[in-house]
């Protein structure tokens, strides 16, 4: 049996990989906005001191997560992480935030 997929080129392989770096920094972007802290990052406290969680948040995302779980999610991360107050309002905000530009992504094939 012969195979007959199309061959994949290197640029094609790069492809996917800089898609999800992409939405990485848009995450990462959106959470030193959300701040939990208040460190202003990369002016009072590190550039990347939320960096750290934007992976596994493009992950819930790509997979398909709702606002409230995304949403539960960074009141876990403020709270039993981070070790902050909770501020529901806030982490729902965050979290619509960071749905509407990773599915805008998406849908423009950026």
């Amino acid at each position: 049996m012969t195979d007959k997929r199309t061959p994949v080129t290197g640029d094609q392989r790069k492809e996917p990989k800089r898609d999800v770096m992409n939405r990485v920094a848009m995450v990462q972007d959106i959470l030193r906005r959300w701040d939990p802290i208040g460190v202003a990052p990369g002016e009072f406290g590190p550039a990347d001191e939320y960096d750290s969680y934007a992976p596994s948040i493009v992950s819930m995302v790509v997979q398909g997560c709702t606002s409230e779980e995304l949403s539960k999610h960074l009141e876990v991360i403020r709270v039993e992480t981070i070790g902050v107050e909770a501020n529901p309002d806030r982490d729902r905000e965050i979290a619509g935030e960071i749905l509407e530009v990773i599915r805008e992504n998406e849908r423009s094939g950026r």
